[in-house]
């Protein structure tokens, strides 16, 4: 799900109508809604886009709330359009372009944390992993859990049982994690489109998507009741990164009935994508007796390459331009959540196909409906002002017992054409709502329920040339 849903950024006018554009085009960010939006350029274009972004992000976990806050600035947009007047005698294909440029399509950039009261531990993960494992073998087994719990003196083994046993009491621990993620997803564009007799719009692009996530979080656990047994405390950390390459295909047509009243139709093809993980983990726990750590030559490293294949992506576009001083436009996108699906990598010896969690997948998620609407308006014969709404269901199943709160995006914004540059701002507010589970999600105490604001400032230059 992560690599599967993108957000809507891009240049200051389409995030300033919620990335509504699917039957307008003439802006280097339809690109990514309806290629066929390129087709709406007479001239050769540029445009370069820059994204300040503020998240806070609240965790409820247990009747206990916490937040945490993070700010970053980097590129969004950077793009071109080279037309081509073909134009011979008013008839045929007027004008052809070509489109290159680059989108950030997606941010990882977030700060969470929880804390509560929990009866459930950790530690009680760690010893079900371990059942029936020596520990003589739980380091090769078990080399990111049950071993760095058992090397710290957090767990014991029964060798009768052959079971793991935590060092906890029956009081409830104090639980408080920090998870800091970061990366993205950003996507290069190459486009080809045609404009015919300034009626019907098509184009295509290729789109090559690059991807990078890095997760780290340390969880602390602190006895409430400490009577009976050595441990205090401990924490676990763990940081994951991955990296990897996916490529997709767009196309779109937009028709004109007539003038005032388009029509858009686009295609996007499942993104597929070689990922690569790696990931460590480390422990440390504090005793009656004093603080213990584990020797840096037991930490490993995982590692692990597979495919990922995101469902394909169907928009329909309705727009209205009246009196030529303003336009609202209403896209629709279809997506079947059911259908994404992991895979082996192409050099993977292994044999795993994934099959159990390709049925959780369609167990687990279904198909939605998202809708965006954007509205723009000349004030003046220069300036231009901006709103937008989107409406995104989320994708989980409500019989599964996960947030069914759909996501929303509000947005505005304000443009300016001055001589043969434009300067454009936006803002956007996206609200998120999703469940977290750091352990067992069959037990609902461990769910922290986040909530996040995304307020997204852009600043945009584009010239003609």
């Amino acid at each position: 799900m992560r690599y599967s849903t993108t957000d809507i950024f891009g240049s200051a006018r389409f995030e300033s109508m919620a990335g509504s554009f699917g039957a307008l085009g003439a802006d280097f960010s339809a690109i990514q809604i309806n290629p066929a939006g390129m087709a709406r350029f007479s001239g050769s274009h540029f445009s370069f886009s820059l994204n300040n972004t503020l998240v806070s992000t609240e965790g409820l976990y247990n009747n206990t709330s916490a937040t945490e806050r993070n700010f970053n600035i980097k590129p969004g947009v950077i793009g071109a359009v080279f037309t081509t007047d073909a134009s011979n005698d008013n008839r045929g294909v007027m004008f052809r372009q070509l489109s290159v440029g680059y989108t950030r399509l997606k941010s990882f950039d977030f700060q969470q944390r929880y804390e509560g009261q929990n009866f459930f531990s950790l530690l009680d993960v760690f010893a079900n992993s371990g059942f029936g494992i020596s520990p003589d073998f739980i380091y090769d087994d078990r080399p990111f859990t049950t071993g760095l719990a058992y090397d710290v003196f957090a767990l014991d083994y029964n060798e009768n049982t052959t079971e793991y046993v935590s060092r906890l009491t029956a009081g409830d621990m104090y639980h408080n994690r920090n998870i800091n993620t970061s990366g993205g997803i950003g996507e290069f564009h190459i486009g080809y489109s045609e404009n015919y007799m300034n009626q019907l719009y098509y184009g295509g692009s290729i789109g090559i998507r690059r991807i990078r996530y890095n997760e780290e979080y340390n969880h602390n656990e602190r006895l409430l009741d400490t009577v009976g047994v050595s441990l205090r405390e401990f924490d676990y950390m763990y940081n994951q990164e991955t990296e990897g390459t996916g490529f997709n295909l767009k196309l779109g047509v937009i028709y004109l009935p007539v003038d005032q009243f388009r029509m858009g139709l686009s295609f996007e093809s499942p993104t597929i994508s070689n990922l690569e993980d790696t990931w460590s983990a480390d422990m440390t726990a504090r005793h009656d007796f004093g603080d213990l750590s584990i020797n840096p030559d037991f930490l490993f490293e995982g590692r692990n390459s597979y495919r990922v294949r995101t469902p394909m992506k169907l928009r329909s576009s309705f727009a209205y331009v009246f009196n030529y001083q303003g336009a609202i436009n209403i896209d629709f996108e279809y997506v079947d959540f059911k259908r994404g699906r992991l895979s082996p990598s192409l050099d993977s010896f292994d044999g795993y196909n994934f099959t159990i969690e390709n049925n959780e997948v369609r167990a687990q998620h279904r198909s939605v409906l998202n809708t965006r609407i954007g509205v723009e308006y000349m004030v003046l014969r220069d300036l231009f002002l901006r709103g937008g709404y989107a409406f995104l269901p989320q994708p989980f199943k409500s019989s599964i017992g996960n947030v069914t709160t759909a996501n929303q995006t509000v947005s505005l914004g304000f443009g300016m054409k001055i001589k043969n540059f434009n300067l454009d701002f936006g803002y956007r507010a996206l609200n998120l709502n999703y469940d977290y589970y750091a352990f067992d999600p069959s037990q609902i105490e461990n769910r922290t329920q986040f909530t996040s604001w995304m307020h997204n400032v852009v600043f945009t230059f584009s010239k003609g040339f």
